[in-house]
């Protein structure tokens, strides 16, 4: 009754569009404020993060208190990384912190959408629905990842092939036309002259070639692992045609569904949009949730706020129909639903077009260095003849 209690409050804050969950915003800003709670030492893979939020999911569900939730978890931690972050969480849960603060301090283990969801289900008294919904989300950003992982397989394969395949022609094949095309180097095209020096490095300084091959590939990882780095580097690639429109549907289908299962748990419509803009990850749909916070705010619908925000006409109508007919929630759900179909769809036209384009680089890298080496050698035999 008082958890039923706590909902409907909640709900008729919703209802409303009332003001932000203070409750809420003061965890997210705790969440942010611990710095030196924080640890960046312990990771975990997605499998193993998912595994210790069903597992917590199932034991509050039975009615065990969290504290001996979290410390059975400890007992029974399938390997010793998840028996650390159990023991880091237990220790700020403790000391009175609340959970969605205690995963936020173990930024390589939980994504931010599942510390605020959390957050969100604490302050509206359904923690058990939030990790369930966290769960789900989980499970739909790793079925996500499992699909892009296996479509580049292919692809990176082919591109190895085509580097190895480069590299002994450079080695064993050039040498064998090299003393015919130095015989008048001056008359050499530059592609020829490049294709040549090329072999020639690799055959004097392999080691120099193989230290420099690891410097750039080590220097691309650590850039990569740059959070600053990957925001630019996300952003440019969320601009781009095919993979672009994937990536932002993505992230799209992402905010949405946070906000439907943030409002489905009775939280303040400003909260839930808050929720979305920090689970949504492109600067440009950034800057659409915080504009739309800023129109609810002043009393106006939603969907006039997210008008002209680059979304599918179809999630403006279910948003139109929600409000007016006092089922946002559900409207949300819907299209959130609608959203994961279209970016299923729009990964499948990314990952259909990413085999002929690889198809088409290795032919353009191979057919560059045997065009370099057969152009002259064609030239010389139309002039000896």
């Amino acid at each position: 009754m008082k958890l039923a209690a706590q909902r409907r409050s909640a709900g008729d804050h919703h209802a409303s569009g009332g003001t932000i969950g203070g409750g809420v915003q003061v965890a997210i800003k705790h969440a942010g404020a611990v710095d030196s709670m924080i640890d960046y030492r312990l990771k975990l893979s997605s499998k193993e993060a998912l595994h210790i939020v069903i597992q917590l999911k199932s034991m509050l569900e039975a009615g065990v208190p969290m504290l001996s939730s979290l410390r059975t978890l400890i007992e029974h931690a399938q390997t010793g990384a998840q028996e650390r972050v159990l023991t880091k969480i237990t220790t700020l849960v403790e000391g009175g912190s609340d959970l969605s603060v205690a995963l936020s301090c173990l930024p390589r283990c939980f994504e931010s959408y599942v510390v605020h969801l959390l957050a969100a289900g604490e302050k509206a008294g359904a923690l058990g629905e939030s990790l369930g919904r966290a769960e789900e989300l989980m499970r739909k950003q790793m079925t996500i990842r499992g699909k892009i992982i296996g479509a580049l397989a292919y692809p990176g394969f082919l591109l190895l092939f085509t580097l190895a395949i480069t590299t002994g022609i450079l080695i064993l094949l050039v040498p064998k036309f090299e003393s015919i095309l130095m015989s008048k180097p001056e008359l050499l095209p530059t592609t020829t002259k490049i294709v040549l020096a090329a072999s020639q490095f690799l055959r004097d300084s392999p080691w120099v070639a193989f230290a420099a091959f690891g410097f750039v590939i080590g220097g691309i990882i650590l850039m990569a692992k740059n959070r600053r780095v990957q925001s630019m580097m996300f952003d440019l690639i969320s601009r781009l045609p095919v993979i672009g429109t994937f990536i932002h549907k993505a992230y799209v289908a992402r905010s949405v569904t946070t906000l439907a299962l943030t409002l489905e748990s009775g939280v303040p419509i400003l909260t839930g949009l808050e929720h979305a803009r920090q689970v949504s990850a492109l600067p440009k749909l950034q800057r659409m949730w915080d504009k739309a916070g800023d129109v609810v705010r002043d009393g106006h619908p939603l969907y006039t706020a997210l008008e002209g925000g680059d979304l599918p006409p179809a999630l403006m109508q279910m948003m139109i129909a929600g409000e007016s007919s006092g089922s946002l929630d559900e409207s949300l759900r819907t299209a959130a639903g609608f959203l994961d179909r279209e970016t299923d769809a729009a990964l499948k036209t990314f990952t259909g077009l990413l085999g002929p384009v690889t198809v088409m680089i290795a032919g353009v890298c191979v057919g560059f260095v045997v065009v370099a080496l057969m152009t002259p050698i064609l030239q010389m035999a139309k002039f000896v003849g």
